[in-house]
């Protein structure tokens, strides 16, 4: 009989240890990093611009190891928050620290995602995701997310505190304006200085000029509450604001260098004694004293009360000539000042009025929309510009009653 061969041996001495090898369970494989807590995702910590977002992850690497955080990169609702710093590390938390800034490679961004803010709603939810930067030119993948709210971010738009402060300044300019229309020649064209400056007419350009810079200061206001950026006055809106200005300031060398009707009155005024609204105060308050001194406990003498009647009548006749003179050139309301001259409705008054408020909507739209101040085409800003040139060119043969 043969002896078995060795090897057959081994063979069969190895038979158990490799059965029981394929009955073993497998290792278990290490879980994929998760974003397991945001420093926004508490909805009483809200995380802005220019605050530091910090991304806590489980499983990044070994407990020990350490993590080069400049390979990752943030994402926002799968969009890659592009012209950020590289993030910081904290070993301790096993979180990355993102700076939220709003630049030129990020803005259309922060656009969608702040733009057409709400008073009500004064943050916004993203949902936060990182991804490894690639080492060509392929764009980076979101592959580290969370689950169960935990990569739920809730960015502020704004705090309460600098919407209050805002509000204040933007209500406190538009009221300055309003009051000062109102109640001084700021806006009026006070062609006569005899004549009370709540009753001067409306000046078109000296509006159209506070129209903007009560627009573009507001707009500033708002733009820096929501982007915290300072750099947002765009050259269009220094074009407008030129133009306005340069506007304002021909209408008012035209008016001073040419002879109107409004300065035959002037001189008639003046040669009544009324050189200003003043002494047209004073006539009113000397008829009072003499008419309380006709009436006085103990009455004057029958010279006396001849010579205060001959004065009073000579004052209201004054006045009366006064009244007469001033009418055409008292204020018929703001929009008929502005829009009409002597022959009614004007097409150039009326032009630069209605360019301007479509504009200044368009504007306001783009500020809230886009979070940016309107980049006008050179197109509308010469528009703007010759219907400007227009106002200023038929206001020279234009009479100012």
């Amino acid at each position: 009989m043969n002896k078995p061969s060795p090897i057959l041996w081994l063979v069969c001495l190895s038979l158990p240890a490799l059965f029981a090898a394929t009955q073993a369970p497998l290792a278990a494989a290490d879980p994929p990093p998760a974003i397991t807590f945001l420093n926004g995702n508490n909805p009483g910590t809200p995380v802005g611009l220019n605050e530091t977002l910090w991304v806590q992850v489980t499983n990044l690497a070994a407990p020990n190891a350490t993590i080069d955080s400049t390979r990752y990169v943030l994402f926002f609702n799968g969009q890659e928050v592009h012209g950020l710093s590289d993030p910081l590390y904290r070993k301790d938390s096993r979180s990355l620290g993102f700076e939220l800034k709003r630049n030129d490679k990020n803005r259309d961004l922060w656009t969608s995602l702040l733009g057409a803010p709400s008073v009500a709603h004064p943050s916004v939810e993203v949902d936060v995701a990182l991804g490894e930067k690639t080492t060509d030119k392929t764009a980076a993948k979101p592959t580290i997310t969370g689950a169960n709210g935990t990569d739920l971010l809730h960015l502020k738009v704004f705090s309460p505190i600098s919407l209050a402060i805002a509000a204040i300044l933007i209500v406190a300019v538009v009221v300055l304006v309003v009051v000062s229309a109102q109640h001084s020649t700021t806006l009026r064209d006070s062609y006569l200085p005899q004549i009370e400056p709540t009753k001067q007419t409306y000046s078109l350009a000296r509006c159209q000029m506070a129209f903007w810079f009560v627009l573009i200061f507001c707009s500033f206001i708002f733009l820096y509450i929501a982007t915290w950026d300072y750099n947002t006055v765009s050259q269009q809106a220094l074009v407008l604001m030129g133009i306005s200005g340069a506007t304002a300031l021909a209408a008012v060398a035209v008016d001073a260098n040419k002879d109107s009707p409004a300065d035959f009155v002037n001189r008639g005024l003046r040669a009544l004694g009324f050189n200003s609204y003043d002494d047209v105060e004073r006539a009113y308050a000397d008829i009072d004293a003499k008419t309380q001194e006709l009436k006085s406990p103990s009455p004057p003498s029958a010279q006396r009360i001849a010579q205060l009647t001959l004065e009073i009548n000579d004052l209201n006749n004054r006045l009366a000539t006064y009244h007469a003179n001033i009418r055409p050139f008292t204020t018929q309301g703001f929009l008929r000042d502005i829009i009409t001259d002597i022959n009614g409705t004007a097409i150039h008054r009326l032009q630069v009025f209605c360019w301007t408020i479509i504009l200044g909507g368009v504007f306001i739209i783009g500020v809230y929309r886009n979070l940016a101040m309107p980049e006008f085409g050179g197109t509308l800003l010469a528009l703007m510009g010759i219907s400007s040139a227009g106002y200023v060119g038929f206001k020279i043969p234009e009479k100012n009653n």
